[in-house]
């Protein structure tokens, strides 16, 4: 054995060198070690270093394991004879041995599978000790072949001949549902072999079908160690098969894995043998089992309707004993609203027809349950002398059903009807309105600035408002009367049987009232109307969905007509809608087909009496009412949602065309583009600044935007965060229409303002009109206090300039110097700026 065993290393790292042996291991000499393998008396050995390494291999070990000496040194031990499932075991037990000198199987004689060369498994004890050889630690391994174990085996084969016997088909796979045993009742059933199916994974080779998600299967044997349910299986032949399946984990030992046993029982058979005489029979103790044991209650009836017989799950079921049970008359068990279905079902299933319907059932704490009732007919020599019933609690599922159909009906948020019920309920309402000859109201309700609570105080408290005004939209109505939620703060109310439209006016204005309260929400209190529109069947519509279009109508135009107002639909309401969603066509046809230009307003300084920029005005050239002006198109754009798409064009279309004056000899001025309160709030605004100014290589010094004083007080710190992102891409900044607002200057010293542009109506009547003049001379004044420069809007006479002169107003904008004019007209403008006595010379 000595000329075997070659403890040098493969190199200096291979086996590290014990500075500091630890006095569990000794250091001895080669043949020391070797001689206390060899009291062992074992088939193989070998030596490894820490690392795993062989570096001895005896002819034991070639005889018994298949690798000569010379293939097998040098070659990790893991790798070489250890089974794949085991390997990392094995190595953190060597590392752990290298950290802190423990290993957990120091001359521990164990059993294990190891491999062959050729790859099979061969059944061995072992023996591991670390030992200290010529100051190096080392792995001694002694292994031994184990001798069959005849008991285990003949066990094994007692316990495989006893499946063999059952009729159930008997199934044992690992965790990854591959097949480990199957029984000659699983051959039977499923028309495979064992041979065929070993190895193959039941759910892929029988296309089962569970009745829950398998993970939740998964979750409950893990949890409880056993599961049971119905499970659909597809036979060789590919008949569908239906099977109660029992199923049990058996864990893991110390010399294998865990395994899943199942056991499958065909229901159709079970039925069969429920029908057969040995069910109330002493010899018939197989049926007796399942009819004990089986999950659901199960009742056997004679022809008299006496019952007979009740498994123990029935008691379980109802509260009731057994001796109860038998003495008591099924018509206990069934609420009294379900006997008549149930007499007759019993009697349907005692001609020989099988019966299955649900029930509500009674038990004996007088608490209902839902119940699914299976009526059998007990079949003796083909002649029904009496009935089985198989009854199964299904609450859950009734629940479950009960949920479902509500969440389909109702809104989820104020359980209030939605829009399929109300649809429902309306359509019978109008089918009772016209047997009756009655009326029937409708009321499309919209809370006004809803969306301003709902970012301000946050969503959580826009639903309690929501809920908050479901709750006061029920108390005042009545209750064949219908209220719904549509989505967001649209809600409908249904009045059914009207006797005139004064009731829904009524209904509406109470409403009205009811809403205008204040709704405390935790420390806020909040305050908000509704615009209702009201519709009334016949004479607004027939059908539910004529009813709801012209309500909402009406509400649209209440809304427009202000806040808290009330309309009632209305003929012309109807052609003024066709009207509105032709002229949205025309306006999204417009920005496609480009219908849109830009016509530009001069602007004056009236202190050096020089041009000093242009503001860009949209013009709509449609093809039959020709120019448009904004305020006819600007309002139904922000509407109907393209002002964000017009507005680029706008800012590109300006951009370009400064760009392209100044190539063409154009003196510095500046170009101001509008900009309204929906492009302000929205987030594409900056990315359409930038990319205006990238694609037209224009200086940002040359950019101003203007904007309403009222879009910016809509959100103060919110307008505060964006100006200050554009103004510092060097893009001036601008307040149009001062005045007509909110006509305050404190604000200002929060906004990174450039220029203040006094709206029109307030220059108009100066310097005639007292009370104007002094409110313009104190804006310029003020604004001047704040370093803001003045531009005064809709200046059309001299006596208006000299007015802005003597207030040191710094410049003007209007028809005295120029109407707003298409890009060549404005060219020209410029170019003949000093024939008109204006300060302003074109390069070229």
């Amino acid at each position: 054995m000595a000329g075997c065993f070659n403890p040098t290393p493969i190199n200096d790292d291979m086996a590290p060198t014990v500075t500091n042996p630890r006095t569990l291991y000794e250091s001895v000499s080669l043949e020391s070690a070797l001689d206390s393998i060899a009291t062992l008396n074992p088939d193989a050995s070998m030596l490894c270093d820490l690392n795993g390494l062989i570096v001895a291999w005896d002819k034991g070990a070639e005889r018994l394991l298949g690798w000569n000496a010379k293939d097998a040194i040098g070659k990790s031990a893991v790798e070489l004879i250890i089974l794949p499932q085991y390997r990392a075991a094995v190595a953190d037990a060597l590392e752990r041995f290298c950290k802190t000198g423990d290993y957990p199987w120091q001359n521990k004689r164990m059993q294990g599978v190891v491999l062959h060369q050729d790859q099979s498994a061969i059944k061995i004890e072992c023996m591991a000790a670390a030992a200290c050889i010529d100051e190096r630690l080392y792995f001694n391994i002694s292994i031994w072949k184990c001798a069959p174990n005849i008991n285990r085996e003949n066990t094994l084969e007692q316990q495989t001949s006893m499946l063999n016997l059952s009729h159930d088909a008997i199934i044992v796979t690992n965790l990854k549902r591959e097949i480990l045993f199957w029984n000659f009742g699983a051959e039977k059933m499923f028309g495979y072999t064992a041979q065929e199916v070993l190895g193959h994974k039941t759910h892929e080779l029988l296309l089962a079908q569970y009745p829950v998600d398998f993970g939740e299967i998964e979750q409950h044997l893990a949890t409880t160690g056993h599961w049971e349910g119905e499970i659909t299986y597809t036979t060789r032949d590919g008949v569908a098969l239906t099977a109660l399946s029992r199923w049990a984990l058996e864990p893991g030992s110390e010399n294998g894995d865990a395994r899943i046993l199942i056991s499958n029982t065909n229901i159709n058979v079970w039925k069969k043998h429920l029908q057969m005489p040995s069910f109330l029979r002493a010899d018939g103790q197989n049926f007796d089992s399942l009819f004990r044991l089986h999950p659901d209650g199960v009742l056997a009836f004679n022809m008299q309707g006496q019952l007979v017989a009740a498994n123990p799950t029935l008691s379980s079921l109802t509260g009731y004993s057994n001796k109860e049970l038998l003495a008591m008359p099924l018509a206990q068990l069934v609420a009294p609203e379900d006997m008549g279905k149930l007499r007759f079902n019993f009697s349907e299933a005692l001609r020989g027809t099988p019966e299955t319907h649900e029930f509500t059932c009674i038990k004996k704490n007088q608490a209902r349950f839902d119940a699914s009732i299976t009526m059998l007919p007990h079949v003796v020599n083909n002649k029904i002398n009496g009935l089985h019933l198989i009854l199964r609690d299904v609450s859950h599922r009734k629940l479950d059903e009960r949920r479902i159909l509500y969440l389909a009906t109702h809104d989820s948020l104020t359980d209030l009807a939605n829009r399929n019920l109300l649809n429902d309920r309306m359509q019978h309402a109008i089918e009772q309105a016209r047997r009756s000859q009655a009326q029937v109201g409708v009321l499309f309700m919209d809370l006004n600035r809803f969306k301003v609570v709902n970012d301000s105080l946050g969503h959580d408290k826009g639903d309690i408002l929501l809920c908050t005004i479901a709750e006061r939209l029920k108390s005042a109505v009545r209750e064949v009367d219908t209220v719904a939620r549509l989505g967001g703060d649209e809600f409908v109310i249904l009045l059914e049987n009207i006797s005139s439209p004064d009731h829904v006016s009524t209904v509406a204005k109470n409403l009205q009232k009811l809403i205008r309260q204040p709704i405390e929400i935790d420390d806020d209190v909040v305050v908000v109307s509704t615009s209702i529109g009201g519709s009334i069947y016949p004479q607004d519509g027939t059908d539910s969905a004529s009813l709801l279009k012209n309500a909402d109508l009406a509400m649209y135009e209440a809304k427009r007509s202000g806040s808290g107002v009330f309309r009632m639909y209305t003929a012309d309401l109807n052609a003024k809608a066709v009207g509105q969603l032709a002229r949205e066509t025309s306006l999204r046809r417009a920005i496609d087909l480009g219908e849109l230009v830009l016509h530009y307003q001069p602007r004056l300084d009236i202190v050096k009496n020089q041009l000093v920029g242009v503001e860009a005005l949209v013009r709509w050239e449609h093809p039959e009412k020709g120019l448009i002006l904004p305020a006819n198109f600007i309002p139904l754009a922000e509407e109907i949602g393209v002002i964000d798409a017009l507005g680029e064009w706008v800012l590109l279309t300006a951009c370009r065309q400064l760009k392209a004056w100044q190539l063409a000899g154009l003196l510095p001025i500046k170009i101001s583009v509008n900009v309204s309160a929906i492009q302000l709030r929205s987030d594409s605004i900056f990315d359409a600044i930038q990319s205006a100014l990238a694609d037209t290589h224009l200086d940002p010094d040359f950019l101003e935007l203007e904007i309403t004083e009222s879009s910016l007080m809509q959100d103060l710190d919110a307008s505060y965060d964006k100006l200050m992102k554009i103004r510092n891409l060097g893009i001036s900044l601008s307040i149009d229409d001062f005045g007509t607002g909110y006509s305050s200057l404190s604000y200002l010293k929060r906004l990174p303002i450039d220029t203040l542009k006094i709206d029109k109506s307030f220059v108009r009547d100066v310097p005639e009109n007292i009370d104007d003049s002094a409110i313009v001379s104190a804006t310029i004044a003020m604004a001047h206090s704040m370093n803001l420069r003045v531009v005064a809007e809709g200046v059309t006479s001299f006596e208006q300039m000299r007015f802005l002169d003597s207030c040191r107003c710094d410049e003007i904008q209007g028809y005295l110097l120029c109407q707003p004019l298409p890009p060549s007209d404005t060219e020209s403008f410029f170019r003949t700026s000093q024939l008109r006595g204006i300060h302003y010379s074109w390069t070229h």
